[in-house]
């Protein structure tokens, strides 16, 4: 069966950029660009190449957004954030080289395998606090965490030896923190994204924190609500809020308050300590939310200590 014809703004299988990546396959798309799998050609290393919708190249506000994300990246290293590469600017498009993870989205296992055990969830909550120590620390806040932007890398198969054998868990590699398109750069109490923002609205609905849904400037205490969402969504089955419409769902936020995790059918599987642990992350008040992705995270180890 032969492939069908790229789309208009895609980019072909074979395309060469700058003289130094060949296209190989897509591998998303989003509303400003399209990612791609690529190689550079000077040693063949697999690469991730986020490029710039091809008709919104002369959106100013667009490419300021790709400027400012690769300069983001740049202040980013460490084991649970993708690395950049390198940023190439050619014939009017803006391209982004990112570390290639061989792994899927948190948003598709959850599709498969949610709630998911307790254990795992305590851990892969663990690994995004990480992600978020390293964003904070670098002044960074992401403003637009949630499953989809989380990638579990692909386990490598057990030794033979290993008791009871079997395929891993596609949950149980590595987790990866991705897209900080929408990241804002803190510096002291000054907050910049290169964009005119007052009273703007960032994020996705299901995982905005309050204060994020009312336009207000935010703190890393947005990504520690948003992470509360995601550890709600594994360890319950659902998001917080779920409504017909994103303006209910915003409303929720700010409005109601969420279903105690253990009022559902896993009461007896989630217990207080992670109950109380996930709630106080989705606290309306940021500063009644645990302060730091460190405090997050020693709160997540003390339970899983009690388990």
């Amino acid at each position: 069966m032969t492939s069908p014809p790229p789309a208009p703004d895609r980019l072909a299988p074979g395309h060469r950029i700058a003289s130094r990546y060949t296209v190989e396959s897509v591998v998303g798309e989003g509303s400003s660009g399209v990612v791609y799998r690529a190689a550079r050609d000077e040693d063949g290393q697999r690469v991730a190449l986020k490029v710039i919708h091809r008709h919104l190249s002369g959106a100013p506000q667009i490419f300021r957004r790709y400027h400012r994300e690769a300069a983001i990246l740049k202040r980013l290293e460490g084991p649970h954030v993708v690395r950049m590469l390198d940023f190439v600017e050619e014939g009017g498009l803006l391209m982004i080289a990112l570390e290639h993870i061989d792994g899927s989205p948190l948003e598709e296992l959850l599709r498969e395998h949610a709630p998911i055990e307790v254990d795992r969830a305590i851990e892969i909550a663990l690994q995004i606090c990480a992600a978020l120590e390293t964003a904070h620390a670098a002044g960074v806040v992401h403003r637009d965490l949630k499953p989809a932007n989380v990638l579990i890398e692909r386990p490598g198969a057990p030794p033979p030896s290993t008791p009871g054998g079997g395929a891993p868990s596609p949950l149980a590699g590595r987790v990866r923190v991705v897209d900080f398109g929408l990241a804002k750069v803190v510096h002291g109490d000054l907050m910049t994204t290169g964009l005119t923002e007052q009273g703007m609205i960032f994020g996705t609905p299901e995982y905005m924190a309050p204060e994020q849904v009312r336009g207000e400037d935010v703190d890393p205490r947005c990504d520690i609500y948003a992470l509360g969402c995601i550890l709600y969504e594994m360890v319950v089955g659902a998001v917080p809020f779920s409504k017909r419409t994103p303006i209910a769902v915003m409303t929720a936020h700010i409005t109601e308050q969420p279903l105690p995790p253990r009022s559902g059918k896993r009461d007896g599987l989630i217990s207080a300590g992670l109950e109380a642990v996930i709630l106080r992350a989705l606290a309306k008040d940021p500063a009644a939310r645990h302060p730091s992705a460190r405090a997050f995270a020693d709160a997540l180890r003390a339970c899983r200590e009690r388990r």
